[in-house]
């Protein structure tokens, strides 16, 4: 049996999923994108590198500043936004997938608002600490409440959205509160965090990122199958075996935690996860999730991207950009729905 996104072929009692043409295709396409825009996001921009310094590079040629442009610079720069990419769009579609809601993301149950808060709190009363770990705390934090009020048995389409509704207000009546007591200084280098953004990462960032994919996604690989009977509705998947309150509580906890590594490495970026799973268009879960990878990876690498060939008068941190573009898309969708209703 042959589908858009999914081969299925069957030898005896055997049953092999493989993904089909048009999927493979698509994601070898978007792979080849991820290559070229990594290419361009070293090449471009007021610093970046021209092919003679490629070559110097790996001659062993390359002087002390072209040796740190490309390793401890742009490199770095590159592979968080890959990874942060990467880990929102998986995050977004299992979202999508618990709360059968094309809205769906992270920012649902106000885990951004809840590292902004943290952040602006965190700089509030211990301005000399990195700002990161309050970001992390304030996430955390919203996570363990929204866990403690759901309870043992919940609708995740229902009772998850207007608990991210009461967070993400009570989150940004907090940001807004802090921001006009600090000290204007404060408040720019709040600016720049809360938007998000890639400037100044390094390889320390770049192993949170890549270690906490390494730790999540093959959990939620692992519970695909499971995740695609909720597509089916919970009396199907009840019926179908499975153990629908497990299946939500861990997809929810791994996916949360797959947003709080990018928002430990890169900040609240906003939209990525909203965008990405539309772009990989559900099919066989697995390869929904790892297609929501890539495009998230995409997405995130391309913005960056951009940001770096603003002239300086325009630049602007790249959550700002995704910010853009996530509302355009989000618009564009609305008016899909209203259309075809």
């Amino acid at each position: 049996m042959k589908t858009n996104l999914v081969s299925t072929w069957q030898l005896g009692s055997i049953v092999i999923l493989a993904p089909s043409k048009r999927t493979l295709n698509a994601a070898i396409m978007a792979m080849i994108l991820t290559a070229l825009f990594l290419t361009f996001s070293l090449m471009l921009g007021k610093h970046g590198m021209t092919p003679d310094d490629f070559i110097t590079l790996f001659k062993g040629e390359a002087t002390p500043y072209q040796d740190w442009l490309f390793w401890q610079s742009r490199l770095p720069r590159a592979l968080c936004a890959i990874g942060a990419g990467a880990a929102l769009g998986i995050s977004g579609a299992v979202f999508q997938t618990l709360t059968k809601n094309p809205l769906g993301s992270p920012d649902i149950i106000g885990i951004n608002a809840g590292a902004s808060a943290g952040a602006v709190l965190w700089l509030w009363f211990l301005p000399n600490q990195p700002i990161a770990i309050g970001a992390l705390l304030g996430a955390v934090s919203v996570l363990t409440i929204m866990l403690l009020a759901l309870g043992k048995s919940w609708q995740l389409s229902r009772q998850l959205v207007l608990l991210g509704i009461a967070i993400n207000a009570f989150a940004v009546a907090t940001v807004q509160l802090i921001l006009t007591l600090v000290q204007r200084e404060q408040a720019q280098q709040l600016f720049g965090y809360l938007s998000g953004s890639l400037a100044n990462r390094n390889w320390q960032d770049v192993s949170v990122i890549f270690m906490t994919l390494i730790i999540f996604v093959p959990l939620l690989l692992l519970l695909a199958r499971r995740l695609s009977l909720l597509t089916q509705g919970y009396d199907s998947a009840i019926a179908l075996g499975s153990r629908v309150d497990t299946t939500q509580w861990q997809a929810l906890l791994l996916a949360s935690g797959l947003a709080l590594g990018a928002v430990l490495t890169v900040g609240p970026v906003a939209f990525v996860a909203l965008v990405a799973p539309h772009l990989a268009r559900f099919g066989h879960s697995r390869l929904a999730l790892l297609r929501s990878a890539i495009y998230g990876s995409l997405l995130l690498l391309v913005s960056d991207t951009i940001t770096l060939t603003l002239p300086g008068l325009f630049r602007m941190p790249v959550g700002v950009l995704t910010a853009l573009i996530g509302g355009l898309y989000l618009v564009g969708l609305l008016s899909r729905q209203v259309t075809n209703k």
